[in-house]
Parts: structure tokens; sequence; C-alpha cells
């Protein structure tokens, strides 16, 4: 057996060293029958992912043009064709008839037919090639199943017979076997292989049709996977399960047979460098291309009546790289021969991939929540973050976004509303994520008004402090206080509980996260007074929400002192009788009706619900004719000015492109407006409202790209200055734009344009003496440094005079430190003692002076944050004593242990004691004229003084416990 292969493979090489298969060359085909498409799927990437290319070449052969066929039918006679192997089933005699019916229909005018029947590679038998019909028909009934499967064997039999085709033939094998490849036994499927490959290459078109059994998969199968890599072209391959439907491959083979769009074609694509071939994706395709780098070569012998499929996967080479990329070079091309033996050639179709940075994601935020002063630094960190991503909180920007890595960025949260802002990271590419940051902090009250009322309740009380939140909780006491008015984080309503025992009860203001704050003693409920003032009527009961009318109040009840509220606000108010009160209106929050209240003394509130109604002020319709200049860069900041008519101070608001922008009122007819950041280059509307109305000057401002030129830093004047900073100096150099930022060192501040090439800056603070970079920043980039280019120097304080230069020993006295070069830190002390000090400017404090035990001269000392001091002489003396104090008046003059009244004189101070008969009474300072005073422990008739902390005494006035 070896013997006979190895005589078949050396007779082959003979054939194919003598002579190739080639079809006689003749002119040019009139037309051209062959179409090349390219599509790629998704046409949209990102760096990280892969597309596939599916390269379509498409045959169309003229049905009037038949080439002559040399045709060898290769047919397995194996034992597995034997119909005792199969259930019955004669695969042997419907293979053979399937044959002689190939041999039928073909135009044996045109074409000759030749046999080859193997099994073992001692039983290969063969028939030369003819065109006699009958005769070949003879031989193919005469073939018996039986032995293993040679097919490489087979091949190289159906190779020699071949070598007797005409010149003007194509030489042609259509193979056809039911089972795998046997012999030889070490690699019986690579053999086969070796010897399609070798009829290929030696220019013979290579038909398979795989008879597969009527169970088997198709997919899985290793003989149909085998005859598949076997044929010219995945259109050269057929297969049947079971023997069923064979006659009708063959008969669809025949109808191919001399009809060919193209031969010896060779279909080159050449990826483009922005992509790689990944490794793997085009092994699938028949004929399996040769790969070197980016260049795919397919070969095959000649393109028929169908459409080519071949596909591979790309994949972007640089991870980093966006933008819309060909997908192939113009190097891409498909080589052939027409019928006619003409070579022919054209380009393969391009198409465009676009790929994208993979959108950025957040996987966590440290530290998630911060006070709404903002200043904190959030670590923010995910995966596909961009050198260039900007940081939103909210709706503002972040203070400064400092790129880390594509999984961290840090960014300084800017001022926030309290509660829950969305933290927006967008990449230069406007792809984005988001996360969740709260703005919390404890609130703060600054004032309850009224911070007294009745028994009852129900009165309206206004807090005022800032961080309130919608939904937020108010309680007096343990009571809830409903809050009847949320108007801003700054101001609410809410109405007093009603409570069961006069006296001082602290509030409590909850917000929804938790937040929280308590003012001891904040609202005091008075005891219920014996008569009760009644509010009837206001008269007139309507004005502008400005306010200022005169209206008077009518009812019953009425004392001197009485105070209007009208909508919660305290009103000018003059008692004219017991029935009337003359008030002025405040200004109110907005129009509609409010309550008109009168408190008593007490501070309890009588009120008429709804009794007077603000209206609305009427702005006149603006309007707009001119904006100057019309244009600006993207990024904002430019002055402009706008044109028109009534505009109105404080009411007129101007948006650019639907943004708010900053603007000062000029006059009537013009405003003076810094322009907002844009969204992108182009032409946006102007708008102004008073109100409710508004002018549109439609498309009337255009954003521009700006020009980013290199900045030159050629001179610093002056170019050294105090540690302290405020110097104010003068940048020369080039380039130079309107809001520049400047650095000195790290510390980056604004400066002043003064024209292209000069700028005006204050130098910030430093914390040590020495030499830093000066770096200028455009707000288009550009940027520029000179290096050591400024030097801070120590400060050196100087005090020049007190005013005035001495004290009361007893301390509490205020004096001014003039002299030079003071900073908000500086400290001051006097004979050692630190005393209170308030930074005035750079040239002057407020002191607070301490008490000393001694008169006589002191060293005063101002000493700076950088450890530099000055000193002065102060003089401690006995001081002015203050005027006495005296009482005029007591709003109670008798009544029991702990009742709350108070005494009216003047010249009380904020250290004054109230005594009843030498018993210390607990007071609160009210004014130099007002005490507050709760009754001590006492009996009968008692008189009542009051002793400033200088010693002096007040007249005495009786008090009788009851």
């Amino acid at each position: 057996m070896k013997s006979v292969k190895n005589g078949l493979a050396l007779l082959l090489s003979i054939v194919i060293a003598v002579s190739s298969f080639v079809v006689p060359k003749t002119e040019a085909a009139v037309n051209d029958y062959v179409t090349v498409t390219k599509k790629i799927n998704p046409t949209a990437i990102t760096t990280e992912e892969e597309a596939n290319v599916t390269l379509t070449v498409t045959g169309s052969p003229p049905v009037n043009v038949v080439m002559p066929n040399d045709v060898i039918l290769i047919i397995d006679k194996s034992g597995s064709m034997d119909p005792s192997k199969n259930n019955g089933e004669d695969k042997m005699k419907n293979a053979k008839n399937a044959a002689k019916g190939f041999i039928d229909l073909m135009d044996m005018t045109k074409h000759r037919v030749g046999v080859v029947d193997y099994s073992s590679t001692d039983q290969i038998g063969s028939y030369p090639l003819t065109t006699d019909i009958t005769a070949a028909k003879a031989y193919i009934d005469g073939i018996r199943a039986n032995g293993s499967t040679a097919t490489g064997d087979a091949i190289q039999a159906a190779e020699v017979l071949l070598q007797d085709h005409r010149p003007e033939a194509q030489p042609v094998i259509v193979i056809m076997t039911d089972g795998d490849a046997t012999v030889p036994e070490n690699d019986p499927y690579g053999f086969a292989k070796q010897k399609a490959q070798e009829a290929k290459d030696a220019g013979i078109v290579f038909y398979t049709i795989a008879l597969l059994k009527s169970n088997e998969n198709p997919d899985t199968s290793g003989p149909n996977g085998l005859l598949k890599e076997m044929a010219t072209t995945a259109a050269h391959h057929h297969f049947v399960l079971g023997s069923t439907g064979l006659s009708e491959i063959y008969a669809a083979i025949v109808k191919e047979i001399g009809l060919a769009s193209a031969f010896d074609v060779k279909v080159t694509d050449v990826v483009d460098p922005n992509f790689e071939i990944v490794p793997g994706s085009a092994d699938n395709n028949i004929p399996k291309p040769t790969i070197t780098g980016n260049t795919l070569t397919w070969d095959f012998n000649e393109l028929k009546n169908s459409s080519l499929s071949f596909t591979y996967k790309i994949r972007p080479v640089n991870k980093t790289k966006a933008g819309t990329f060909p997908v192939s070079t113009s190097d891409s091309v498909i080589t052939y021969k027409d019928y006619a033996g003409a070579p022919r050639s054209k380009s393969i179709p391009g198409a465009n991939l676009v790929v994208k940075l993979p959108a950025p994601e957040i996987t966590a935020l440290i530290e998630p929540y911060g006070h709404p002063n903002g200043g904190e630094t959030v670590t923010i960190q995910g995966n596909h973050f961009v050198n260039g991503a900007t940081v939103q909180f909210g709706a503002k920007n972040a203070a400064s976004v400092t790129f880390v890595s594509e999984t961290h960025l840090t960014a300084t949260a800017p001022a926030g509303k309290q509660g829950i802002a969305a933290v927006t990271v967008k990449n230069p590419d406007a792809q984005t994520a988001t996360a969740s940051y709260q703005y919390k902090t404890d609130p703060i009250i600054t004032s309850l008004t009224p911070d007294n009322g009745p028994l009852d309740g129900g009165n309206t009380v206004i807090v005022q402090g800032n961080y309130f939140m919608p939904g937020a909780t108010v309680l007096f006491g343990k009571l809830q206080a409903p809050i009847s008015l949320y108007s801003n984080e700054r101001y609410l309503k809410v109405t007093a509980p009603k409570a069961a025992v006069a006296g001082p009860v602290d509030v409590t203001f909850t917000n929804p996260d938790g937040t929280t704050t308590t003012v001891a003693g904040g609202y005091t409920y008075n005891e219920p007074p014996k008569t009760d003032p009644v509010v009837a009527t206001i008269t007139p009961n309507t004005g502008l929400v400005t306010g200022g009318d005169i209206s008077y109040i009518d009812g019953s009840n009425f004392k001197s002192g009485m105070k209007a509220y009208i909508g919660g606000k305290l009103a000018g108010t003059t008692f004219v009788s017991a029935t009337r009160l003359k008030v002025t209106i405040p200004a109110g929050d907005a129009a509609g009706p409010v309550d008109v209240s009168v408190a008593d003394a007490g501070g309890a509130m009588y009120t008429l619900a709804g009794g007077y109604t603000y209206t609305a002020i009427q702005y006149p319709v603006p309007t707009i004719t001119a904006i100057t200049p019309n244009s600006g860069l993207v990024p904002g900041g430019d002055i402009v000015y706008v044109d028109g008519s009534n505009f109105v101070r404080n009411v007129s608001l101007v948006t650019i492109g639907g943004k708010e922008a900053a603007s000062t009122y000029v006059n009537a007819t013009r405003l003076r407006v810094t322009i907002p950041a844009g969204d992108a280059p182009g032409k946006v509307d102007v708008k102004v409202t008073n109100d409710a109305n508004e002018a549109v000057l439609a498309q009337g401002y255009e954003y521009t790209v700006p020009v980013v030129l290199p900045i030159t830093i050629t001179a610093i004047s002056p170019n050294s200055g105090k540690t302290a900073g405020g110097d104010i100096l003068y940048i020369d150099g080039t380039n130079f734009k309107s809001g520049a930022a400047v650095t000195f060192g790290t510390t980056s501040v604004s400066s002043t344009y003064v024209s292209a090439t000069r700028l005006k800056v204050t130098t910030p603070p430093a914390a040590a003496a020495g030499k830093v970079d000066v770096t200028v920043t455009n707000v288009d980039g550009g940027t520029g440094t000179l290096v050591q280019g400024f030097e801070y120097t120590a400060v050196l304080p100087a005090i020049t005079s007190l005013s005035p230069n001495h004290g009361n020993k007893a301390g509490g006295d205020i004096i001014y430190v003039d002299g030079t070069n003071f900073d908000s830190s500086a400290a001051v002390t006097i004979n050692g003692i630190s005393a209170q000090t308030q930074f005035v400017s750079v040239n002057r404090l407020k002191v607070t002076v301490p008490a000393n035990p001694s008169l006589g001269d002191v060293p005063l000392v101002v000493t700076l944050s950088n450890g530099q001091s000055a000193s002065a002489t102060f003089t401690y003396d006995n001081g002015p004593l203050a005027p006495a104090p005296s009482i005029t008046s007591m709003t109670s003059t008798s009544g029991p242990v702990g009742l709350v009244f108070y005494i009216d004189g003047k010249n009380f101070n904020n250290k004054s004691a109230v005594y009843f008969d030498g018993v210390k009474a607990a007071i609160t300072y009210v004014s130099t004229a007002r005490l507050k005073v709760t009754v001590p422990a006492g009996s009968g008739a008692v008189a009542v003084k009051v002793v400033n902390a200088d010693g002096q005494e007040s007249n005495s006035m009786t008090f009788t416990y009851s």
C-alpha cells in the first residue's frame, strides 16, 4: 500500500513540474462580472471593544459563455457505504446513481468526465477523462463498497488523471465521501487537506460533497468540517443528511460547470494602522486567509455565481485615541482573471468606524458629604476618567479638579444648598457619570421674632438664620410648632403651639437630614393679660409691597408702647388712643393678604387674619436695541453693554443663551453685563426681564472659539513684596487675556487686565520669605512662567499711635492701634495680657483693653502671624465715671416670686445688677433703658434698685410680694 501511495505522489510531482493547468488567454471579456462590498458592524465602538468586518465578493457569470471543463468525480466506496452498515439504506447505490445523473446532465460537446473510486490505498480505481457517457456510467456501475478511507490518496489519483486535461479546459475535482479520512493512520485529515491544497495550488477547482448520517450535526461533524476546508471556497462545499438530495447537489454542480465570474482570484485587504486584527477571528473563513501583520490575503481558483463572505474582527490599537477612522487602506484590492483569461483588478471599497472613549463611571465618593459653604476636597473613584474631565456639584462647577488617574479624580466642592446634589463627571468627549453628594451642617438660628407670645399659642414666629431645609420640624419645648411658611434656607415662619405653663422654653430646629440645633430658652410664653386688645380693622387696608404707607388700626384695649406687625413684620407704630394705632406699613415679602397683629408689652400678639393686602409693583416692558460687543469667547467673562429702554434698578434680569448673567444697572437705557460661559460656539438669544415682562434680542450674542496663544513674561514690577501679600504689581509680557489667573508659587489669584502686554495683580500671602515662580494662565489654557520671578520678604510691623493711649484699669475700653503692616491674624497684649483684637486694616487694629491690677505705664505689643512684633506704651488709669443708673418705671410693682417684668430707666449696661432689698435678682439686659427681671425670693414690700459695675446705684422703687 505504501508503494502505491509513493508512486502516485512521485508521478504527480513530475506532472506539476512539467506542466501547470493554464487556460489559454484571449481578448478580455466585455463586462466585469465581479462586485465587492465591505460592511462594518457595529459602526461605532469604544476603544475597548471589537468590530466585525464582512467582505463580500459576488460573482454574476455570463450565461452565454461556457468554458470547457475536464471533471474528475471522486466517489467514496469505503465499507461505510455498504447498506448493511446503514440500517438498510443503500448509500453506495444512491451515490452511483447520483454520479451517473451528473454525467447524463453534462454537455459532452464541451466537457469531459473521468472517475476515481476509492477506499483503501491499494483499492483505488480510476477511469480516464472521456466524452463517452455510456462507458463512464458503465464503469460507475461496477463500483463496490469495501475497505477504509484513503481520501488523500484518492485526490492524488485524480490529479494524475488531470495531467491529461485539455489546455483550454478548466480542471475540476468533485469529491463525495461519507466518512472520516482514515489513511494514513498518523494524520489522515492533514494528509487529505495537504493533497487538496496541492490540487488547488495547481489550478484545479475543488468541489466537495459530505454524505452525512441522517441524524448527524453538520456543525460538529468531522467529515463535514474536513471537506469544507478542502473546497475551493465555501460556495464549493455541499452536504446532505443521508443520501436523500445527493442527486440534486450533483445536478446543481453540473449547472455551474463551465460558468465562472472570475479565475485565479486574490483578495488582499489591508487593515488601517489605527486597528489590529483580533487573533483567530478569521480562522473560520473558507478559504482561510494568510495574515501578515495587518494584511489578510485570500487565494482561490474561481468565483462562481455566488457571494463569498469573508469575516474577521478588528480592535483599536491606541486605547486613548478617539475619532472616525477608515477600516482599511487604499492598498486593499482584488485581482483575478475574467473568463477570457484577461487580468483584472479593482479596489476594495472602504468603510469608516467611529471609535469613542468608554463612558466614565463613578463607584464611590470620599467624602460623600460636606458643609454648604463648600471647600471640601472630594475624592471621586470610578473608571474611564480622562485628563481634562470636569466636575459639577448640582449646576455649579467644582472649584478645582485634579486628574489623578483614569480611576481617581479629586475636586473641591463649591458652595451649595443644604441637601442632596448630583455630582457629575464629564469627560472632554461630553460623556458623563453621576453620583450623589450631600451638603450637610447643623442649622443656625440667629433670631426668633417675636421671642415670646401668649399661652394659647397660634401666633406667627419668624425664624431667621441659615441652613433651614424644606420639611424641617420645630419644637417649642416638647411641643411641635407647625411651619406656616418656608421662604428659603434663611427664613421661615412657625405657628407657636399652645402651652400649659408660662415661662421660657427651648426652641429646637431639626432638618429632615437629622441636623439639629437648640436655642435654650429661646421663646417665652407670657402670662395671659387681664384685658386682651382686639384688632378690628385697618384703614386703608391695601398698599404696595414696597411699604411706607400710613394706615390706622382700629380696635380696643390698645396701650401706649404696643407694636403692630404687618405680615409678621414690625411696623412703625404710634399710639393714638385706646381704640386706634397709627402705623407705617413695612415692606412685604410678596403680593397678597397678610395678617395684621398688635403685640402688648408682654409680647402677646393679637391678630386680624388677612387684614392687609400687599399689591404687586407693575414694572414697564423693556426693549433691547443693541449689545456691544456682540461676540466673545465660549468660556465667558467678557464685559458687554446692553442698550434699550425701560430698564429698572435691582429688577432687570439679563440672560445670555438661557443662562443668567451678572448685570449692573447703569441707567434706564443701559445695563453692564458679564457674559456667562457658553455651552458651544454659536449665536444665542439675549433676554432682559422686568418681573413678568421681557424683551428678547434673537441671536444677539455669538460665542466664539478661543485661539490659544503661548504666554511670555518679560518683567514683574516690583519683583519683591511682603509675605503678608497685598502688594500691587504689574506683569509685562505677551498674549495676556482678560480673566487670566496668576500663580505665585502654588497660590493662584485673579488679575486685572490692562492690555495684552500688561496685567495688574495683588500678591497673595506666602508661608515664608523667598523667591517663587510666577505663572500666568489665560482662561483658554495658554500659559507662561517666569522662574523665581518674585521674592517674598518678611513683614515688619510698626506702631505709630494709640488712640487713646490710656484706659481704665477695670478694662473694657476700646482703643485703636495705628501703624503699618498689620495682618488679619495680628494679636495684641497689654502688660502681657491678651486683649480682644479686631483687624480693621493693615494700618489699624481695634482693641478691647483688658483689666489690670495696677495703674501706670505698661507695654502694648502687636505680634503678627509671622512672629514679627512692635511695641508702644499704654497707661492704665481710673478712667471717667459713667453716669449713674436711674429707674423711671416698672411694668409690675407687685406679684409672686418668679414673676417676670421689665424695669425701665436709663444708663443701664450689660453688667448691671438688680437687688430686691439686697437680694440679687436674675436679669436679662435688653437695652440701656430696659432690664428684664425675674422676682427673687422675698416677702412684703421691698426696695428695688439697679447697681452698675462701677458701683454707682440708682434710685429705689417699691415692689410688694403677693
